[in-house]
């Protein structure tokens, strides 16, 4: 009797560990659960370079290439890393991904699969996806960015030509897979009005609720206003520079901290000093075993957002935010995702995108108030808990690589707490 084949599977994706920020810890456990669950799996990724545009040291000389991490075979390839980091030089990174992708299914480094999993916000690596995936074999697409509407609503293209063209191509390409995954309704319906009549679930970002948990943090007079993450144009951090301004001027005790890489560093230092802002410090990203410290250093933490972003692309730190037991303020555009979340947790205060009067009120409000922080942060570590953790959202997932259909976790509905699996 010939035994039955195991099941094996091919993720797609521009990032993987030991990337820190983005979607590469997304990507790391959805490789590391489909091990698990007994599917050999191999992850066809590049060198990390995300958010500094550098390849590590310890990457560079390609030793790290192949390897084995978990259980998961990672195959490395070098990334095209443009001097300017425009949507242009993205898109041609993006197109040198899929032309060394295609050369490696051609030599067979690389070998369609059954089941192939694909990242978006390159479409063109869902692109790869599509043609590593084997006749009747299943594609899932998880898009985390819908690039067109970034693109455009950042101004990083213009409303001409390459906006169409994009998003002709994300129709074309998520219509030839088998289900996309998506993190909001507003990222599905914004699908839908594009032509994407592929199925659309919704599976939301995760936190690992016993890993990331509450800490207490040194007592200190001054209040600590954290950013932490990457400084690209999506999060519009100079309404954070223009609020710490307002805040230095109305005379209020609390420091302002950024920490973090990106594209725009060097633009926001400048704007700092050439204010003479004496309540703002850079710092670097923490180390990944210092995280859970690291959030605690935060007495309110900050997530600000381009209001033409906010229904293209999900801010997934929200949810280490809560599962840490720390309020926020967010900024974004009324009725986006981020406002719903506001009424749906009651674990942030959330104000137009680039109002930074109100987001300096928000902060402000919460730096007095103590109380008020206690309690938006215990009721983001519940709604961490019983609607994002990462064994329940992961066993979704599961559920939708074997065919099935996923239990959406939304707006009035609970997913089982950790204590009930």
């Amino acid at each position: 009797m010939t035994p039955p084949r195991r099941r094996t599977s091919l993720f797609v994706t521009q990032h993987y560990w030991p990337e820190a920020l983005g979607s590469a810890p997304y990507c790391s456990d959805i490789a590391g659960t489909l091990a698990a669950h007994g599917v050999a799996t191999t992850v066809f990724t590049c060198r990390p370079h995300y958010p500094e545009g550098v390849v590590p040291p310890d990457y560079v000389d390609g030793s790290h290439d192949r390897e084995r991490l978990s259980g998961v075979r990672v195959e490395r390839v070098a990334p095209w890393l443009p001097r300017r980091r425009d949507a242009f030089g993205r898109i041609f990174a993006e197109m040198v991904f899929l032309l060394k992708g295609l050369a490696a299914l051609a030599t067979r480094r690389i070998r369609r699969t059954d089941l192939v999993i694909s990242l978006c916000p390159s479409i063109l690596t869902v692109l790869l996806g599509v043609f590593a995936t084997r006749r009747q074999g299943r594609h899932i697409a998880v898009v985390h960015d819908i690039q067109s509407g970034l693109a455009s609503g950042l101004g990083m293209v213009g409303a001409g030509p390459l906006v169409k063209l994009m998003s002709w191509t994300e129709r074309v390409v998520l219509n030839r897979t088998t289900v996309v995954l998506v993190l909001s309704e507003n990222m599905r319906r914004r699908l839908q009005a594009q032509g994407v009549t592929a199925p659309i679930e919704i599976l939301p970002i995760w936190v690992d609720t016993t890993v990331i948990e509450p800490r207490e943090k040194a007592e200190s007079d001054v209040v600590n206003v954290l950013y932490s993450g990457n400084f690209g144009k999506k999060q519009a951090l100079p309404q954070i520079v223009d609020m710490a301004a307002l805040l230095e001027k109305r005379g209020r005790n609390v420091r302002v901290t950024l920490r973090g890489a990106g594209s725009e560093a060097a633009r926001l230092a400048e704007d700092v000093a050439s204010r003479g802002l004496g309540n703002v410090r850079f710092a670097p990203l923490v180390p990944e075993e210092a995280l859970v410290e690291g959030l605690a250093e935060g007495d309110i933490h900050l997530v600000p957002q381009s209001g033409d972003a906010a229904d293209f692309a999900v801010p997934s730190k929200v949810y280490t935010i809560m599962a840490a037991g720390r309020p926020f303020v967010a900024s974004a555009r009324p009725g986006s995702m981020l406002w719903q979340l506001m009424d749906d947790s009651r674990a942030l205060l959330c104000v137009p995108a680039g109002d930074a009067n109100a987001l300096a009120d928000a902060v402000e409000r919460l730096a007095e108030d103590s109380e008020l922080r206690s309690e938006l942060g215990r009721n983001g570590r519940n709604y961490a808990m019983t609607r994002h953790d990462k064994a329940v959202v992961l066993q979704r997932f599961m559920t939708i690589t074997e065919g099935g259909t996923s239990e959406r976790i939304g707006r009035g509905e609970r997913a089982a707490t950790p204590s009930h699996l």
